[in-house]
């Protein structure tokens, strides 16, 4: 487990390349569809798993510095993200402390910062059992299967279900409860795209593939209330790159689970996404 946290981070230790071409937000849709070296570009990708647009805008402040001028900040959005400011949880933060300071995380302490990165057994009373019982392993793409697909979805759907507070995913009267948070998380994102453009970056939306296992259970009322019009409504003046019922990534084979992309869904996706972007941000200079 703690390797699987540490694995998606590594890069931010690394260090994040000067005078990238590109750098890219997201949640887990964005770290399993993107991977920049499949199309040869200097880019980097913020996302490591669930992530709030909160979080996006964090570190799209501390590291923008890091796009060369005119070069590009892809946005990229899912399905739910408008309808979470942060993560209630405060453990959603531990990865965080291995590259960034107690005080650039929200209710961050040296004591957790100890507690995550250097002595994590102590971050749970279940490390204790597993440094003689399990040790666990490197997490890895499973190959995909429709059945799979199908259970993984209806979990996806049912977490969603709960975290959220949704009746179903069909109705747009399912978000009434939502509208404030909504409309926060809009300001946000249209704060982190002026702040972008202030600074000589061009921002691009995204959305992802997802296969047609998960889009068949969501209803398009639904994304059209959560995610389509609110886009529409704060950021008309941004090129907005829509695959999430892109006809060549309904396969569930592209996926490992019906929404996180595989490497054969990334080896088909990145060579089109990098295309489509060169056009946006073409269009956006002409």
């Amino acid at each position: 487990m703690y390797r699987n946290m540490v694995q998606p981070v590594e890069k931010f230790l690394k260090g994040i390349p000067d005078n990238l071409e590109i750098m890219n937000t997201g949640s887990n849709h964005a770290y399993n569809s993107i991977d920049w070296s499949i199309v040869g570009v200097n880019g980097f990708s913020l996302a490591s798993g669930s992530q709030s647009l909160s979080w996006d805008y964090r570190l799209v402040t501390k590291y923008r510095h890091k796009i060369k001028k005119g070069k590009i900040l892809l946005i990229v959005l899912a399905d739910l993200m408008f309808g979470l400011l942060e993560y209630p949880n405060d453990i959603a933060n531990r990865r965080y402390y291995f590259f960034l300071e107690p005080d650039e995380i929200p209710h961050g302490t040296r004591w957790k910062k100890i507690k995550y990165k250097s002595i994590p057994v102590l971050a749970s009373w279940k490390n204790f059992i597993h440094c003689f019982y399990h040790r666990g392993v490197l997490f890895k793409e499973p190959e995909p299967s429709l059945t799979y697909a199908e259970e993984q979805s209806d979990l996806r759907i049912a977490g969603w279900k709960k975290e959220f507070g949704l009746v179903d995913l069909q109705r747009r009267e399912s978000l009434e409860h939502l509208q404030n948070t909504i409309k926060q998380t809009s300001l946000l994102l249209r704060k982190m795209i002026d702040e972008s453009r202030a600074e000589g970056v061009v921002p691009i939306l995204m959305l992802p593939p997802l296969s047609s296992v998960i889009n068949k259970k969501l209803g398009e009322d639904f994304i059209k209330a959560v995610l389509l019009e609110p886009v529409a409504e704060i950021a008309p003046d941004v090129p907005f790159l829509n695959y999430m019922y892109d006809e060549r990534f309904q396969d569930y084979r592209y996926y490992y689970n019906g929404d996180f992309m595989n490497q054969a869904g990334r080896e088909k996706f990145m060579p089109i996404l990098w295309h489509d972007i060169q056009e946006a941000a073409g269009d956006l200079k002409a």
